[in-house]
């Protein structure tokens, strides 16, 4: 039967929400959204928009109502990842193929970024576009969390339980530029992550951060674009700790990106959330055959 609330309203079952998604049931803030398919033009209508009051000739529009939760809250994300025939940069049919579902429009942030991501044994390969953000660009090696650019953070081995990051958790920037004697060239940088715990190094001791990842271990390039950039990435399994698709096929994983005017940029979860150092707000990734 439908639900009952609090206050003697029949509320409808979450099978009879409408599917223009966003409404929200009641007064109980509780939302549904449906999330186009990739490559759709349609967005998530999250939340409600009142509509005006007519009164005496006069149209008076009442102000809308917040959520008692942010709508993404009633959302853990996992995304299926395709498994690649080799560890190599993708081609723009691939990369449109491995495109992730584009969230702007439940986190509640600018809809500029797109992120395509695939997997092989020996790593990951990695799409990000940027659009509508111009081209001028700030990226210093040494700053990596502030600078213009994609943040990953990957846990190769996810609890979905510990607030901090620990030993197989790794945060990259992968910048547009920056690196080389006259840093313009594109580069990938090891970046601390806040409060977290011990990060091994090669031999087990602590890594210092930030690291700029050598060419055997992370390879990026760039294309400019009028009004943007596009940087594909293809990053081997050294970069992760405890990388092992065989025993754990299943990732924790965050994104976002950086820009000058914007300012951080989260693509899966809220900005008000603590998702730079806290690994229970982050999505996952299922590494599929």
């Amino acid at each position: 039967g439908n639900l009952q609330h609090s206050h003697g309203r029949n509320l409808p079952r979450s099978g009879e929400a409408q599917s223009g998604g966003g409404r929200p049931l009641g007064s109980t803030g509780v939302y549904f959204a449906v999330l186009p398919a990739v490559g759709s033009q349609t967005r998530p209508n999250v939340g409600s928009r009142s509509r005006p009051v007519a009164c005496e000739g006069r149209s008076f529009a009442s102000p809308p109502m917040s959520p008692l939760v942010h709508p993404a809250s009633l959302f853990r994300f996992r995304f299926p990842v395709t498994r690649l025939a080799k560890l190599a940069a993708f081609d723009d049919r691939q990369a449109a193929a491995c495109r992730l579902p584009d969230l702007a429009g439940v986190v509640g942030v600018p809809d500029v970024a797109s992120l395509s991501l695939g997997w092989h044994p020996d790593g990951l390969v990695v799409r990000a576009e940027m659009r509508g953000v111009g081209t001028a660009r700030w990226c210093h090696a040494t700053k990596p969390e502030d600078s213009d650019g994609l943040q990953l953070w990957l846990a190769t081995r996810p609890t979905a339980e510990s607030h901090r990051a620990g030993r197989f958790c790794r945060r990259l920037a992968i910048l547009p530029s920056g690196g080389g004697r006259q840093a313009t060239d594109p580069l990938v940088v090891a970046a601390a992550i806040p409060r977290a715990t011990l990060v091994p190094g090669g031999e087990g001791e602590a890594m210092p951060l930030p690291a700029v990842l050598p060419a055997e271990v992370a390879t990026v390039s760039r294309r400019s674009r009028a009004d943007g950039w596009q940087l594909d990435a293809v990053l081997r399994a050294a970069a992760f700790p405890g990388w092992d698709p065989d025993e754990q096929a299943t990732l924790g994983f965050f994104a976002a990106v950086v820009d000058r005017r914007l300012g951080q940029i989260p693509l899966l979860a809220p900005p008000e959330y603590p998702w730079d150092s806290d690994p229970t707000t982050w999505s996952f990734l299922e590494l599929a055959d």
